[in-house]
């Protein structure tokens, strides 16, 4: 049986095909064909099945395929009963001899490693060794497979799965639900602008700029440990945060498992505050503010501030009560530097801008030709609309001539200006028992639903774009099966962080997906064939992940 050894000349591993046989009674390795270092053994594995003459009496045909990355997240599915989980909340059907949960489980670890359409499924799926472990012909898995299969699936049944799973999480990892997340994004589609039958997606102001396409909305309310989604929730593109914010406490009143709002502490960007919303808020929270409805917070000097040491950082803050819409919060005020020189920079960005105009505006008011009229009340006028953005006014100090407009730019107001209001935020809470570093240390966990919605935008892994589904329905199921892929990675890094493993999903799956799976078929004279498998070699970094995955 002939397989592949490498041999390190100078650090360097040399790879060769050999074959061991017995020489004088004793077994020796017998040398088949000299490959090389490791670049040319991937050129060497990677053709698909080259056939080398070995001799007048056999031949060998290799094959490489994908395996570490797929077979990882398989486990993990495997592990947490997912395809059980499925078939109790969904539908059962079979397409092609595969069950429905199966396709399901398949696309969204196709959406972890590699985002594609469903058309790019077949070519991706018959690169790994998944078809051989499920015993799936790469050939039945057409888009038209998928869409069959995620036909007939309602709302209520994704949300009742979605629920079912995040129960059985909590209870398997122990999960706390002292602290959970919630934000909100959304996600371009290219829905037709005359599709009627589509009522979710909608044109609004899109975070990833694409304000000319339809899109739609999600919601995601997440553990704070490790950033596990409990619930989504997939609305209209062109409702806003604030009118939304009442149905996501609804939701978290009907889906939260264990729901008991006096244990449970909300933390939520501030897009969300209304007089309403905070006050009819049953949960604790703790939010960002804005400092617009407490402008006498900008008041307090910046040396009542004091430094706070934790998590390996320092924060500027200061802590005070404050009554705010009828109720007493804690008030924590912090100082950022870099909010502060991202303000500084749109402030210039708009005098220069401002300048610019009032310099047109005394053109117009030198040409005699121009139909403007050079009393001082409209050129007054016409320089106001131009400072109406914040601070501008105060800052450009305009002199209205008879012979035109003079300007200029009061860098001693500008200053005052700068220290009083820039490099300021503000978070609220009714946790007035906590300490200042407890209710920093809860408001900066939300970065782990942050991180999830910018993985859901990763091109490379997990992304949820593009969207060509076009109706409500396949829309939803897209969104499960995006959020169940990122799922599966979030739970494969939890659990190797559990064994001292640490490293984001990202470098997971890349280390992974250089873990291949050789098969070397042997075809003798006589016709008969043997066949082998063979992991190609792995560095350690790689050889300590897939251990714990053949753990598990």
């Amino acid at each position: 049986m002939a397989y592949l050894v490498a041999k390190k000349v100078k650090g360097i591993d040399y790879w060769m095909l050999v074959e061991s046989k017995r020489i004088n009674g004793k077994p020796r390795q017998v040398v088949l064909e000299y490959i090389g270092n490791k670049a040319k053994l991937s050129d060497f594995l990677y053709k698909a099945y080259e056939t080398k003459q070995l001799s007048g009496l056999e031949r060998v045909t290799l094959k490489s395929y994908q395996h570490g990355d797929s077979y990882a997240l398989l486990k993990i599915a495997e592990s947490i009963s997912l395809e059980e989980m499925l078939d109790k909340n969904m539908p059962r059907r079979s397409r092609d001899g595969v069950k429905r949960s199966t396709s399901l489980i398949l696309a969204a670890i196709h959406r972890a490693i590699s985002p594609g359409s469903k058309n790019a499924f077949q070519d991706w799926f018959q690169t790994t060794t998944m078809p051989y472990y499920l015993n799936i012909s790469p050939r039945v898995m057409t888009s038209q497979h998928f869409w069959d299969q995620m036909d007939d699936i309602s709302e209520k049944e994704l949300q009742q799965t979605e629920d079912c799973i995040s129960e059985h999480l909590i209870k398997r990892y122990q999960v706390s639900l002292d602290k959970i997340a919630l934000d909100y994004t959304n996600y371009f589609t290219y829905v037709a602008s005359d599709n009627r039958k589509n009522t979710i997606t909608k044109r609004g102001r899109n975070k990833q700029k694409r304000h000319d396409l339809r899109q739609c909305s999600l919601a995601i309310v997440t553990t704070k440990d490790f950033g596990i989604p409990l619930f989504s929730h997939v609305y209209e593109g062109n409702r806003n945060d604030l009118t939304e914010f009442p149905v996501y406490v609804k939701l978290l009143k009907e889906r939260m498992p264990s729901y008991n709002p006096k244990k449970i502490t909300l933390v939520f960007d501030g897009g969300s505050n209304t007089k309403d919303n905070l006050n009819e808020l049953e949960t604790h929270y703790i939010c960002a503010f804005s400092l617009s409805y407490c402008k006498e917070l900008y008041d307090i000097d910046k040396t009542e501030y004091e430094e706070l040491a934790f998590d390996n950082k320092t924060e500027i803050v200061h802590r005070v009560k404050k009554t705010i819409w009828g109720k007493e919060r804690s008030c924590i005020l912090l100082l950022s530097e870099s909010l502060l020189k991202g303000q500084l920079a749109e402030l210039n960005k708009d005098i220069l801008c401002a300048c610019g105009k009032l310099n047109d505006l005394n053109a117009r008011i030198l040409n005699p030709r121009s139909r403007i009229q050079r009393t001082a009340d409209v050129i007054q006028e016409h320089a106001d609309s131009i400072l109406k953005k914040n601070h501008l006014k105060a800052i450009i100090e305009v002199s209205v001539h008879p012979n035109g407009i003079a300007y200029r730019i009061n860098e001693g107001k500008k200053a005052e200006i700068a220290n009083k209001y820039f490099g300021k935020k503000l978070i609220i809470t009714d946790q007035a028992e906590w300490t200042t570093i407890e209710i920093l240390t809860a408001y900066n966990e939300q970065d782990c639903i942050e991180k999830l919605f910018r993985d859901t935008k990763n091109t490379e892994h997990f992304s949820m774009c593009p969207i060509y589904h076009w109706t409500d329905q396949k829309i939803r199921v897209h969104i499960f099966i995006c959020l169940l892929g990122l799922t599966l990675a979030t739970l494969l890094k939890m659990e190797l962080e559990t064994r001292g493993i640490k490293h984001s999903k990202d470098k997971i799956l890349n280390l992974l997906s250089g873990v291949r799976e050789c098969w070397v078929t042997t075809e003798l004279e006589n016709a008969k064939k043997s066949f082998v498998r063979k992991m190609e070699k792995m560095d350690a970094e790689q050889l300590e992940i897939m251990n714990v995955i053949g753990s598990m």
